[in-house]
């Protein structure tokens, strides 16, 4: 056998392990459900069984999933619906072997591991930090398909069933007991002992009925289909104000467990598959998936091939939201962290900060109150630079102030040890010109965290002329330790996220001066996906710290990227957005409304349909992007369209930003860029790559760029 091994002992008790070849992860693909099927087709018949235990040879992982590549790769709904069969037939005939059946939990079970696992008789998790289960489907665009929907809401209950399918929630084994979704949970280190309570209580007549007493089981009222209906009202509101329809595998989960409540499971299963065939070829499906793969290439890539330095002590300098959400980062893995403060005041405040982050995650219940105090312990400030000589790493999280930067890194090699690495959270200034004046350039590294840092996903990472390979697998290394995606970013103006971001805030301001109403604006990029409108994020990251970049990046760029002199007016007036309470929204009331003080700077009276303002925003955005890959800025289409869905919230229901432009078309794209350019401007001068990729018929996904 390839991917399952097997032994019985002297007892009966039968124990198959999934151990796929070649590989740190156990994934359900044809070929090794095929290898299971004949398994238990040679189980069935076996007599002398008693109980079979099913575990995982892997570390950290009991089973992945589906192999996402059968859907990727199945071009029509046959070859889709033969493969989701499969599976259902497959864990049908789990569920029907003659002895009782013991999932063996420890480490990732998601997706059609978990599903398998719900096919057994039992389920054993182990309560530690790598045990996780989950049905993330939903993310992928797919609901669970090999009987994950029929089989969940009998342990759990309808609602929270649902709850738990289309909030795509990793439970941890204690909260997964807790749920039912599970019969006992240990620690890995007890699985042993666990499990020979299990052979000896197997056999008794009343264990099954004790298991069975534990588990929660539909409710009640849930029996009533005017409570179900009111259950799915609330689901489906819920999830209309999250995705705003533009995601339908929630919708259809809702509709698959409402239609096959109580129905025979055969029927259940019938109505799952035909979901899971309809999602699975539609385009959010087919951009989702290549989306995941990005993501885990990236996991992999560590674009560089010096083996990274250990990052036990850290130092934050810089103690506003940027510095206590990094600081925070540090602390939340465990890595010793001390802040470089100017006061003691602004100590209390970065450690209210870290403090509130911790707060929220708790009210999601994934950390206790003691959890939080004994991380909060390993926090220290200073005023001076004491204990910086013991420091791994040190990071600046100032203000974009070149020469307040230049000081504090002169101050820092006076006292860290020579080997420290040393990184800025710039967020535009060139990680080369920071670095003319240090003593160790080779140590010195752009790392530019998104903000919320615990919310973003997104590090940049930046090597300058001199940085070292040494210093670059470090911070990569680091940022995946933070539970972070590190792309590495060409050391240009802007970089890559704010390079292409600003040119369309900048484009909806202009649209603005015009005569365009804000809130039209706001609506037509809501609408397309966008997570909030232009204005609302120029008002959130602060007016005046738009105007700071576009300053940076027009000297670099010249005037395709010209500063906004409206922009530079209300930073004059005071109108820098949220934090003033004014900006290009009024927020002194309770919701907020356009401030009408800036209905002075229009300098025309022009409408436009949602149609024009999706293109003018969206296709400058797509003319700077192409430029960046023609300049190398980053390594690929693929890695740049994974840094605007992490670093902007470009909607990855449309794959991401040049995905979106192979879905238009590059022909109709430059098309539409010269009508642009005629109208409005130089600034939509079509990049020399889109022009050539005209010509020799390419899309930015079809080919290797």
């Amino acid at each position: 056998m390839k991917y399952f091994k097997y032994k019985k002992d002297k007892l009966g008790i039968g124990t198959l392990i999934f151990d796929t070849p070649r590989s740190s992860a156990n994934v359900f693909s044809i070929e090794s459900m095929s290898e299971l099927d004949e398994m238990l087709n040679t189980l069935a018949q076996d007599a002398e069984i008693k109980a079979l235990f099913i575990q995982s040879a892997k570390k950290d992982i009991f089973i992945a999933g589906a192999d996402i590549n059968e859907i990727k790769t199945a071009n029509n709904e046959q070859q889709i619906n033969s493969f989701v069969k499969q599976g259902q037939d497959l864990f049908n005939k789990l569920e029907n072997l003659p002895f009782p059946t013991v999932a063996i939990i420890d480490g990732a079970c998601l997706g059609g591991g978990l599903e398998m696992a719900l096919a057994c008789t039992y389920r054993i998790a182990t309560s530690d930090e790598h045990t996780r289960l989950g049905l993330p489907e939903v993310n992928l665009g797919l609901i669970p398909g090999f009987g994950g929907t029929q089989r969940l809401y009998p342990l759990l209950g309808y609602a929270k069933a649902m709850e738990l399918i289309l909030g795509a929630k990793q439970l941890r084994g204690e909260k997964a007991l807790k749920l039912g979704l599970v019969d006992a949970c240990v620690p890995s280190g007890y699985l042993d002992f666990k499990k020979e309570e299990y052979i000896k209580q197997i056999v008794e007549d009343n264990f099954d009925a004790k298991i069975k007493a534990n588990r929660k089981g539909i409710k009640w009222y849930e029996y009533i289909s005017f409570t179900r209906n009111i259950i799915d009202a609330i689901a489906k509101k819920k999830v209309m104000q999250k995705t705003a329809g533009h995601y339908p595998a929630p919708l259809m989960v809702i509709d698959v467990m409402q239609n096959s409540f109580l129905k025979p499971l055969e029927e259940g299963l019938d109505i799952e598959r035909e979901a899971e065939v309809q999602l699975a070829l539609t385009p959010v499906c087919k951009n989702l998936i290549e989306l995941f793969l990005i993501s885990e290439e990236l996991k992999h890539d560590s674009f560089s091939k010096s083996k990274p330095k250990e990052v036990k002590y850290s130092a934050v300098v810089g103690t506003g939201v940027m510095g206590s959400g990094i600081a925070w980062a540090m602390n939340h893995q465990n890595i010793e962290v001390r802040l470089k403060v100017r006061s003691y005041e602004s100590a209390a405040n970065t450690i209210q900060n870290i403090r509130k982050i911790y707060d929220s995650i708790m009210k999601r219940n994934r950390i206790t109150t003691r959890e939080i105090d004994l991380k909060m312990d390993r926090v220290t400030f200073t005023k001076e630079y004491s204990g910086f000589e013991n420091m791994d790493f040190l990071l600046e999280a100032v203000s974009e102030d070149e020469t307040l930067k230049e000081k504090i890194y002169a101050e820092f090699e006076e006292v860290v040890a020579s080997e420290c690495i040393m990184a800025s959270n710039t967020s535009s200034i060139s990680i080369s010109n920071l670095a003319k004046r240090l003593k160790y350039p080779n140590r010195f590294v752009g790392m530019h965290f998104f903000n919320p840092v615990d919310r973003m996903p997104l590090v940049e990472i930046i090597a300058g002329e001199k940085t070292d390979d040494k210093t670059l697998a470090t911070v990569v290394h680091l940022a995946k330790q933070l539970g972070k995606t590190p792309i590495k970013i060409k050391d240009s103006a802007g970089f890559l996220v704010n390079r292409i971001l600003l040119p369309y805030l900048q484009e909806a301001v202009m649209m603005f001066e015009e005569g365009q109403d804000l809130q039209d604006i706001d609506e037509a990029l809501l609408d397309f996906g966008m997570p909030m409108g232009p204005f609302t994020l120029i008002d959130t990251v602060g007016v005046d710290v738009g105007a700071n970049v576009s300053v940076i990046l027009h000297n670099a760029y010249g005037d395709r990227i010209k500063p906004s002199s409206l922009m530079n007016e209300m930073v004059e007036k005071g109108y820098l957005g949220k934090k003033t309470k004014k900006g290009f929204y009024d927020y002194s009331s309770k919701e907020a409304f356009v401030n009408q003080d800036i209905s002075t700077f229009k300098k025309a009276n022009s409408t436009m349909n949602q149609d024009a303002i999706v293109n003018r925003a969206i296709l400058i955005m797509i003319n700077e992007a192409s430029r960046c890959l023609e300049e190398n800025v980053v390594d690929n289409a693929r890695y740049l369209d994974m840094a605007m869905v992490m670093g902007t919230g470009f909607p990855a229901f449309r794959g991401g930003l040049m995905r979106y432009a192979d879905e238009i078309g590059i022909p109709q794209i430059l098309k539409q860029l010269n009508e642009l350019q005629t109208v409005d401007g130089d600034r939509f001068t079509p990049s020399q790559l889109l022009v050539n990729m005209e010509k020799e018929n390419i899309s930015f996904y079809g080919d290797v760029l």
